[in-house]
């Protein structure tokens, strides 16, 4: 069962990590008070609270079980961490890529 919730926890962290630069984009943009510029469904106020909202989601379904996940990896073998690492920065890097290095120009379409 163990080995089960650690391939489930893995899959959910590689997602999470896929969605991040856009996901933290939105975030930012909702936050400023920016998002009026690319989408003028809302104001900058309601804009502010929707943000912090999605900060919190962030924090509390992508940050702290990678950061958990990370840990769990890092006390068991310390190049499955590396691996870790390595894994992170390429989901990351794939979600730049697949936006064409452009995650804003991604957002006003």
């Amino acid at each position: 069962m163990k080995k089960i919730m650690n391939i489930l926890l893995g899959i959910w962290c590689a997602i999470t990590c896929y969605v991040t630069p856009i996901w933290i984009t939105i975030i930012i943009l909702n936050i400023t008070g920016m998002i009026y510029q690319y989408d003028y469904s809302m104001d900058e106020g309601t804009a502010g609270i929707i943000g912090v909202v999605l900060l919190l989601l962030w924090i509390g379904l992508a940050f702290v079980p990678n950061v958990c996940f990370g840990k769990k990896l890092y006390v068991t073998n310390r190049k499955y961490f590396l691996c870790y690492g390595i894994c992170v920065a390429v989901l990351c890097a794939l979600c730049f890529a697949m936006c064409n290095w452009d995650i804003m120009g991604v957002l006003v379409m």
